[in-house]
C-alpha cells in the first residue's frame, strides 16, 4: 500500500531533515521525506494522496506508563475528582447509588484527593456508612494507593471489626481479590475501547501494567495476543509485566514467556514492580520522616534484600526492570539493587528504569546516570504535586525533585507517561506540563522550579523518541525517518511556535499507524 502525505509542516525529529512538507509510506514504513516532488518520485503514480492542509505533524506519541484496563474499568466508577470535602463526596456517592451506578453489586468510586479540601482528611468507614450500610462501597484515592471502604465492605472482605475502613498499599489487595475477574472476551472489549481512546490522543504505543487485573497473568496475555494475532489491535502495546513475588515471576518464565516476545502489535516489555506508594497519601517511602508528618516515612513494599531476590530473576532472564519508586528512600533502594545486580551479573545496556522518579537529591540523579538507567516520568503530576511537595519533603529536597531538565543534562533517557487512570492520558496537556511546569487551573501562575522546564522539542522527544528507546525500539519508531514505521499525529496548532500555555488545549486531529489513518476527527 502506497500513501503520500503532502502539504504539511512535518517535524520529523530527524536531525538530517528536521522539517519537511511531505512524507511517503509503503507497506507501513517511511520510504521518503522531503518536498512533495521528492516524495512523489519514491512511489508510483497510483499512490493515494492525503492533503494535510498545512497542519503540524509530529511522530506519533507514546505513553510509557499506564494501566489501560484499569482506565476502562474506571469509566464505570463514580468520578470523585471534583469533590472538595467529605460532605461533597458523600452527596456524590448517594446520587450515584440512587441512579443505580453499581458494579457487580458494589458502589465503586475513584479520584478523590483530600489535599485540595478545606479539611484535608481521608474519609473512613463512618463517613461511607452515611452513604449506605447495606451496599458495599470502595472509593479509591486519585493515586490508587489508598482505598476507603464502608462497614458492609469490611464485613464481606472478612476484615476485623476494628478496621477503620482505610486500606493502604498491600492492604488493598483483599479488595482486588474479592472482585470477580472479567472474562477474556470482556477483556478484549475493554482493550479495544481503551485503544480507541488512545488513538484520539495521538497515542499509538502504550506501556501498560495490566497483569494485575486478573488472578493470573494469562487471561490478560491471552486477550491481547488473540487481538494482535487477528490484526485487531490498533495500538502498539508494550506489556509492563508486573510480578511482585519470585514464585509468580518464575512461573511466567517457566511458561515460556520472554522479554520482547512479540505478536503483531503486542509485545512483552519490562518487569514492573512497585516499591512504595504515593506522595499525596504520604505512603511513598522517604529516607527521613515527612516534613509535615514526622510520624511516618511512608510505606516500603520491599526490603532491599527481598527486592534483590526478586529482580535478580528478571535481570538474569534479560528483562529491563521498571520499578515504581517515588520517595527518595525507595529510589535509593532501587539504585543499590541495580548496582548489585550489575556488579554480580553485568549486562550491557540493560535499561533498568525508575518509574515516576519524583523525590530525588543530586547524588541520586547522578547515580541514575552512572548506572545507565532510564526514567519513566509523568509531567502531568506536577500540576497537583507542586502544591504539596515542599510541605511534604522540605524546600531543599523539592528543588532537586521532578528534575526532568537535570535528567536530560546527565544524559539519562526519559520517556513520558500518565499513569492513567491516576491522571488522564490526554497527551498534549501532559506534554504542556513538561514545558510550563504550571497548574493550568491557575492562569498566570509562574512555573514551579522553572530551571527544570523542557523546551517544546525536548518535551515532544520525551513522548516519542525517548519512549521508543525505553523498549529498545529506537530504530523502529520515535522519529519520522526513512525506514521507520509511518506513525504520526496531526495537530490543530503548531505547538512549536504558539504560546506554551496554549499547548494543552491543542487537539489531535488525525492519528496515523503503519501509514494508514487509524483515527480522524
Amino acid at each position: 500500500m502506497e500513501k503520500l502525505y503532502v502539504n504539511g509542516s512535518i517535524h520529523t525529529l530527524d536531525a538530517a531533515s528536521p522539517l519537511v512538507s511531505a512524507l511517503a509510506a509503503v507497506d507501513g514504513r517511511i520510504v521518503a521525506i522531503g518536498t512533495e516532488a521528492e516524495v512523489r518520485a519514491a512511489v508510483s503514480p497510483a499512490a493515494e494522496v492525503v492533503d494535510l492542509g498545512g497542519r503540524t505533524v509530529t511522530p506519533a506519541f507514546s505513553d510509557t506508563h499506564m494501566h489501560l484496563l484499569s482506565y476502562v474499568g474506571s469509566k464505570r466508577e463514580v468520578d470523585l475528582s471534583a469533590v472538595h470535602s467529605v460532605e461533597e463526596l458523600i452527596a456524590a456517592c448517594r446520587a450515584a447509588l440512587a441512579a443505580g451506578q453499581l458494579a457487580n453489586g458494589w458502589l465503586m468510586g475513584r479520584a478523590w484527593n483530600q489535599n485540595g479540601w478545606s479539611v484535608p482528611r481521608i474519609p473512613d468507614r463512618h463517613d461511607l456508612d452515611q452513604i449506605s450500610r447495606e451496599v458495599p462501597i470502595a472509593l479509591s484515592r486519585a493515586c490508587y494507593h489508598v482505598i476507603c471502604i464502608n462497614s458492609r465492605a469490611i464485613e464481606l472482605l472478612g476484615l476485623s471489626a476494628a478496621c477503620d475502613g482505610v486500606l493502604r498499599e498491600d492492604e488493598c489487595n483483599c479488595l482486588y481479590e474479592a472482585l470477580a475477574d472479567p472474562s477474556e472476551e470482556a477483556l478484549e472489549s475493554m482493550v479495544l475501547e481503551g485503544c480507541g481512546d488512545l488513538l484520539k490522543n495521538g497515542i499509538v504505543c502504550a506501556h501498560t501494567d495490566d497483569f494485575g487485573e486478573t488472578e493470573t497473568y494469562k487471561p490478560v496475555y491471552n486477550a491481547y495476543r488473540r487481538l494482535a494475532e487477528a490484526n485487531r489491535l490498533p495500538v502498539r502495546i508494550v506489556q509492563q509485566c508486573h510480578f511482585g513475588e519470585p514464585e509468580t515471576l518464575k512461573q511466567f518464565l517457566a511458561d515460556g514467556r520472554f522479554y520482547g516476545e512479540t505478536h503483531g502489535h503486542y509485545r512483552l516489555g519490562e518487569h514492573k514492580l512497585l516499591l512504595d506508594g504515593s506522595l499525596g497519601a504520604r505512603t511513598s517511602y522517604m529516607r527521613k520522616p515527612y516534613a509535615d508528618d514526622p510520624s511516618t516515612q511512608g510505606i516500603p513494599l520491599f526490603t532491599e534484600e527481598s527486592l534483590y531476590e526478586l529482580t535478580r530473576i528478571s535481570h538474569a532472564a534479560g528483562f529491563p526492570i521498571a520499578a515504581h519508586a517515588i520517595g527518595d528512600g525507595a529510589i535509593e533502594m532501587l539504585l543499590n539493587t541495580v548496582a548489585r545486580l550489575q556488579a554480580e551479573s553485568p549486562r550491557p545496556d540493560p535499561r533498568h528504569g525508575v518509574v515516576h522518579c519524583q523525590i530525588t537529591d543530586e547524588a541520586q540523579l547522578k547515580r541514575i546516570a552512572q548506572l545507565g538507567m532510564q526514567a519513566y516520568v509523568q509531567p502531568i503530576f506536577v500540576k497537583a504535586d507542586q502544591h504539596i511537595t515542599e510541605a511534604r519533603v522540605g524546600a531543599q529536597l523539592a528543588k532537586t525533585s521532578y528534575a526532568w531538565k537535570t535528567l536530560l543534562g546527565l544524559g539519562i533517557n526519559i520517556s513520558g507517561g500518565s499513569d492513567c487512570p491516576v491522571e488522564p492520558f490526554d497527551l498534549l496537556p501532559n506534554l504542556a506540563c513538561a514545558v510550563t511546569r504550571t497548574d493550568p487551573t491557575m492562569p498566570g501562575a509562574k512555573p514551579w522550579h522553572p530551571e527544570q522546564c523542557l523546551s517544546v522539542e525536548e518535551a515532544v522527544r520525551v513522548f516519542t523518541q525517548g519512549a521508543a528507546y525505553a523498549s529498545f525500539e529506537e530504530d523502529e519508531r520515535g522519529t519520522l525517518s526513512v525506514g521507520k514505521v509511518a506513525d504520526f499525529a496531526v495537530l490543530s496548532r503548531d505547538i512549536f511556535t504558539i504560546n506554551p500555555n496554549e499547548i494543552g488545549s491543542t487537539k489531535v486531529e488525525m492519528t496515523v499507524v503503519d501509514g494508514e489513518i487509524a483515527w480522524e476527527k
